[in-house]
């Protein structure tokens, strides 16, 4: 299980909300999980509140995961939170290749959703190194 010393604060947006239950149980049971089952409701959802991590679908009603992504990476206060995309199949090359263009963290196929923990502790920073700029100005403050 990921387990962290603070609760993480997570986005999950996907049609079913039984995929929610999913990552719920391959994260710690004690996550912050907000559930969207729309891409447009996960895109007002990432505009108004503050996440430590979106976990979306690629395939996705009225917006689809990568216009949520660079939506959210162009407008938003989530503009650097990690994202983990969910395929519902394999992840073929146009995800990929989408996925990297937009920075998102993970890619995984929803058979892997398990090895979500895995794939957050590779691949996502703790809250402390999230914003570099804020170490380093602490830094030149203190020299």
């Amino acid at each position: 299980m990921f387990n962290t010393s603070s609760q993480m604060k997570i986005l999950v947006v996907h049609r079913q909300e039984a995929v929610t239950k999913q990552i719920r149980a391959a994260l710690d049971q004690k996550a912050i999980i907000r559930y969207a089952n729309s891409g447009l409701d996960g895109l007002l959802a990432a505009r108004v509140e503050s996440f430590d991590l979106i976990i979306c679908s690629t395939d996705l009603p009225m917006v689809t995961g990568f216009e949520l992504v660079r939506s959210v990476r162009t407008s938003s206060i989530n503009k650097n939170t990690p994202v983990i995309f969910v395929s519902d199949d394999l992840v073929d090359k146009k995800t990929e290749y989408l996925g990297n263009a937009l920075g998102v963290a993970a890619m995984i196929a929803m058979k892997e959703v398990d090895q979500l923990a895995h794939v957050v502790n590779e691949k996502i920073k703790t809250e402390s190194d999230k914003d570099w700029n804020i170490l380093l100005s602490d830094r030149e403050r203190l020299n």
